[in-house]
């Protein structure tokens, strides 16, 4: 009965990482034979400082990307469960940039974002600040806007689970609490955050887990620039591969940004279970 699980699994996991790992270890351009090249590939990714940018360029926005999600999530999920004005309006509205093309939104917000006749910066002009700022063409300011994004396009799928996760907490349980005087915010934060803690552990690292691997939404919008500073692991992969043409060097970071994944998820879950023992 599991055989045909088994084999989708091997067929489009296993044997695809297989292949990446065996791809590190060799050196191939794209065309024709591949060369075995030991570790070298590791050698100098590992030596190099490309690697070590990208990465905390990465951790940076993923978690500000993740936390950011899942800290407005819950704020949301709080409102609408207990009883917002409009909260059926508001379960659909929140959950529409989710379903919206990642390409598309890129597309659109990176040119919101230009200076004088972006939309973002017509809003600040209203207020009257500065209007001309060039927010993703300078490298000091231009993995922000790019964070904004990503945590408004995710922030709907979040928002549904944790929203799940409040709506299961038994009434009597915050009826008890509303009879011994306690108001909605220390019901917020003494029960409801308790109650939801383990859905909460596992929403931040999924949310983790997709921001690290996000490609579509940085590249659309600066392509790893200005220069590198925006290059994430998984744009520098794409560089390395389809840019330059190194496949042996592309998939060495790509090994070497799963086994980070791994590191962490590990680590997390292991916290979550000796929390909840």
């Amino acid at each position: 009965m599991i055989l045909p699980a088994v084999a989708l699994m091997v067929a489009f996991y296993v044997v695809p990482t297989a292949q990446a790992v065996r791809m590190s270890f060799s050196d191939w351009g794209g065309i024709g034979e591949i060369t075995f090249d030991g570790l070298g590939n590791y050698v100098d990714v590992l030596t190099g400082s490309q690697l070590y940018e990208s990465l905390w360029i990465t951790i940076v926005f993923a978690s500000f990307s993740a936390f950011g999600r899942v800290a407005i999530a819950t704020l949301l999920a709080a409102a609408i469960s207990h009883g917002v004005r409009g909260s059926k309006f508001y379960r659909i509205i929140w959950f529409i940039p989710a379903v919206a093309p990642s390409a598309a939104v890129a597309v659109y917000w990176s040119t919101a974002f230009q200076p004088g006749v972006g939309t973002f910066n017509a809003v600040l002009g209203l207020f009257g600040l500065d209007d001309r700022t060039a927010f993703l063409a300078d490298p000091a300011t231009a993995l922000f806007p790019i964070i904004f994004v990503d945590i408004w396009v995710g922030v709907g799928f979040a928002f549904l689970l944790i929203l799940g996760s409040m709506e299961q907490v038994p009434v009597s349980v915050y009826e008890a609490a509303r009879i011994d005087g306690a108001s909605r915010v220390r019901q917020f934060f003494s029960m409801t955050l308790p109650l939801i803690r383990p859905v909460l552990v596992v929403v931040t690292i999924l949310q983790l887990v997709w921001a690290f691997n996000n490609f579509t939404i940085v590249w659309g919008m600066t392509q790893g620039g200005p220069g590198s500073a925006t290059t994430t692991l998984p744009v520098l992969v794409y560089r390395e591969a389809f840019v330059e043409g190194d496949y042996g060097t592309a998939t060495t970071v790509a090994v070497l940004s799963g086994i980070v994944l791994m590191v962490v998820g590990f680590f997390a879950m292991r916290f979550n279970q000796s929390e909840q023992k």
